[in-house]
């Protein structure tokens, strides 16, 4: 996506990794410069998104870091699709900031990552 006078944009997943073993895969807006969302969509085209890694930073956080993630530095890699003419998503890999450095790294409670949106929680 491409905002004029704001700037390029990519739907990318940062994982979570929960100390049950679950992950929690959050779809977050990275922003990045035009050469690269050029190259993204290129090799998009070309099937050769996997495994290349560039570089744009978060534009939007999400509990409970929310605002700590804001405008971090992000590596992103290309990740294969999932499902038969789907296309892949790229994931957040690495950050120089250090609270997203942690997340990437930890291992979180559930109740502080989901709370009320757990889903082992509801019933019915």
């Amino acid at each position: 996506m491409a905002v004029e006078g704001v700037g390029n944009f990519l739907k990318v997943r940062l994982p979570v990794r929960l100390e049950d073993g679950r992950t929690v895969n959050h779809l977050l807006w990275a922003r990045l410069d035009a050469a690269t969302i050029e190259e993204v969509v290129q090799r998009v085209r070309a099937g050769t998104l996997t495994g290349h890694r560039f570089a744009g930073t978060l534009a939007n956080g999400v509990r409970p870091w929310d605002g700590d993630l804001l405008d971090a530095p992000v590596v992103l890699e290309g990740r294969p699709p999932v499902a038969e003419r789907a296309v892949g998503l790229c994931e957040v890999v690495e950050s120089e900031r250090p609270v997203l450095a942690g997340v990437l790294a930890g291992r979180w409670p559930a109740e502080q990552v989901l709370g009320e949106r757990d889903p082992r929680l509801r019933t019915g």
